[in-house]
């Protein structure tokens, strides 16, 4: 996987939320004071003009304080999306059935902030609904006892 270019500084928000410029993006208030890793330089901590706090690119993300890479990250979340189960997911991304659960938790509840942020003020006319296949198993007994053969 390329590594991607890093979004402009006016993509960010400033993280504390004391400061008058809290969430307010493109402010012109962040600058980039260091690199979270300084081998790698894939990560940098801005720090904000108005209040002085220094945060991570990733902070309010779920991809904060991430151990995963981000070909691995990526993947994990596409799989995810596709509606793959934990265990599958965990087995085609390798990693452990707990971390595939705990970004599905952190995944969908950005996911959830971010839409009820981005979609306000619609006016639904018309909706429909896609069906979603799925397999219910049953491992007990037969619900009717089963026919004789005569």
């Amino acid at each position: 996987m390329a590594e991607q270019d890093p979004l402009p500084l006016s993509a960010f928000g400033c993280q504390n939320a004391r400061c008058p410029d809290f969430g307010k993006k493109g402010r012109g208030n962040l600058y980039q004071h260091s690199w979270v890793d300084r081998q790698t330089k894939r990560i940098r901590n801005l720090r904000c003009r108005t209040c002085r706090r220094e945060f991570s690119e990733r902070k309010g993300t779920p991809w904060y304080q991430s151990r995963l890479s981000p070909a691995k990250g990526v993947a994990l979340a596409q799989h995810l999306a596709e509606g793959d189960g934990i265990r599958k997911t965990a087995r085609l991304v390798q990693v452990d059935q707990n971390t595939v659960m705990r970004y599905n938790r952190l995944l969908g509840a950005h996911g959830q902030t971010l839409h009820q942020a981005r979609v306000q003020h619609l006016r639904v006319r018309e909706a429909q609904g896609d069906e979603m296949w799925a397999f219910v198993g049953k491992k007990r007994r037969p619900l009717r006892p089963p026919r004789s053969r005569r």
